[in-house]
């Protein structure tokens, strides 16, 4: 039998419920809704680590970040990292990455010292690690670089990938081999791009603008095009993996042309937990909510903010409209398959890195807290040999399944080292841990600020590095997260349980990667 080929299609910074297919009453994702209908939905797949960077080395791995070492962003995925595109790779397949891809540092601004200089101190001896991850091999995601050399090559293979064209960063405000492409489209680009170019609008939230980049040449259209391109020079003979990862529905919110409009915000629901504040949530350490002040200063910048009613439907609306444009390019891609006679042979899949608050407690954006929206994603498998025919899988899952559940697709043994497990085999599936280094690491590098969660089938813990407070939410009765159990004296023995059950995860998921060369 003909190995599958394999495409995979991932979104920035998109909650699950965030598609018609799981029960979003309002967006229209006909495209991504038909691939649900006739393949499997998994109700219940989550990141390992609500931040870009990290969950994403973890999606190519099949590593926690602490095992691949990417455990924040600004922490490049190590060169010598074995991902599921070099294992198809060395098997005959034909590999591909569109996209964004934030696989090493976007910024080449450095970090602050981690030990203060002392007598006797050298660069090789202030840190316990002589590979640091630096250098020109890890900086070809540097936005900067490629806005200011559009001609750049990269010559692969790219941590497997062959062939890749990158997009780097968000909104309209994307570089990467992108800047090129749309170089060669408009005589000058910048006068397009980012809000001091923006067209008349009446929408107040912050991080929105009505972009000038109309919608041939806005990024989500890049990489539709790069895709379908690698469709057409694909054969039957030789099996390929291509990931389509679009930087949308990540902020700022630009969606173009028709799509900014797509949406009347008056329209757009709220989440329940709108109009319960993370404040008004008892128990929460008081270092939890720092997140959210810093977003109260700077609601321009990275960190969670509180928003109006107002300008929460705004930023949805315009949430929607990236998320249609999206649709629309899966159609586009999905029919390039299909021309090229490789539908029935093409595994699909469709996920995102991670969620965002989208108005749950109030909240745009992520970082602070574990709530569901951030850790939940989409996950739907389309596999026309094993059609689910609109399936919905209660299995739980995580980042670190996605490699081993390709190759075991594949036909090809999981490397020594990848710590997930196939969401199609029969071992019972493990609780999902959830590794965050904090918020505050983002300002100083030597804090101490982790907080770590178990998810079970009903069940979120969450502890806080240094703190004896924590979060208990009964996912059953309480879906919306609002009410914290962590002190609650009747659910004093599920706590202690699960607290049981976490350290068993932390124990199972205990770096293997490194066998025994010789025996001692």
């Amino acid at each position: 039998m003909r190995r599958p080929n394999f495409v995979i299609f991932i979104t920035d910074q998109q909650r699950a419920d965030h598609l018609g297919c799981y029960g979003n009453p309002t967006v229209r994702t006909p495209h991504i809704d038909a691939l649900a209908a006739a393949g499997v939905r998994f109700e219940r797949f989550h990141v390992v680590t609500p931040i870009c960077q990290p969950n994403r080395a973890a999606l190519v791995t099949g590593q926690m970040p602490s095992v691949n070492g990417v455990r924040q962003n600004g922490i490049p995925l190590g060169l010598d990292s074995l991902t599921f595109a070099e294992v198809l790779r060395g098997e005959g397949y034909r590999t591909g990455y569109i996209g964004k891809a934030h696989f090493q540092n976007v910024t080449d601004i450095p970090a602050p010292p981690r030990v203060p200089g002392g007598v006797g101190d050298t660069p090789e001896l202030v840190l316990s690690r002589r590979d640091q991850r630096q250098g020109p091999d890890y900086g070809w995601e540097v936005r900067r670089r490629w806005a200011e050399q559009p001609g750049l090559t990269l010559s692969g293979p790219y941590y497997g990938f062959e062939r890749v064209r990158l997009c780097i960063g968000h909104g309209d405000l994307v570089d990467g081999h992108y800047t090129a492409w749309l170089n060669e489209r408009h005589p000058d680009p910048a006068a397009l791009r980012g809000p001091a170019n923006a067209l008349a609008s009446t929408v107040t939230a912050p991080q929105c603008w009505r972009t000038a980049v109309p919608e041939a040449l806005y990024p989500t259209r890049y990489v539709q095009e790069q895709a379908c391109d690698f469709l057409a020079e694909q054969d039957a003979e030789t099996p390929f993996v291509l990931v389509v990862s679009f930087p949308d529905p990540h902020h700022p919110f630009t969606p173009p042309g028709r799509y900014w409009s797509m949406y009347d915000p008056d329209e757009v629901d709220l989440p329940a937990s709108f109009h319960h504040p993370v404040e008004a949530i008892e128990g929460l350490p008081a270092s939890a909510l720092e997140a959210y002040r810093w977003g109260a200063e700077d609601p321009e910048s990275h960190w969670p903010f509180a928003v109006s009613e107002r300008q929460a439907r705004e930023i949805i609306a315009l949430n929607y409209g990236s998320i249609s444009m999206v649709d629309d390019a899966v159609g586009e891609v999905l029919a390039a398959l299909k021309a090229q006679g490789l539908a029935d042979d093409t595994v699909v899949a469709f996920t995102s890195d991670h969620g965002d608050y989208m108005g749950d407690h109030g909240s745009m954006l992520k970082m602070g807290l574990h709530f569901q929206s951030v850790l939940r994603v989409p996950l739907i498998w389309h596999d026309p040999r094993r059609p689910g025919e609109g399936e919905v899988s209660e299995r739980l899952g995580s980042a670190i399944d996605l490699a081993p559940t390709l190759l075991q697709r594949a036909g090809l043994r999981v490397p020594i080292g990848m710590q997930g497990q196939d969401l199609f085999g029969e071992v019972p599936a493990p609780d999902v841990l959830v590794e965050d280094p904090g918020i505050r690491v983002f300002r100083d590098s030597e804090a101490r600020a982790s907080i770590i969660s178990l998810v079970t089938e009903r069940w979120r813990l969450s502890l806080f590095e240094g703190e004896a407070g924590g979060e208990l939410y009964d996912l059953k009765a309480d879906p919306h997260e609002l009410s914290n159990r962590w002190g609650d004296p009747a659910y004093q023995a599920v706590r202690l349980d699960l607290q049981a059950r976490l350290s068993q995860r932390l124990i199972a998921l205990r770096d293997r990667s490194l066998v025994a060369t010789a025996r001692a």
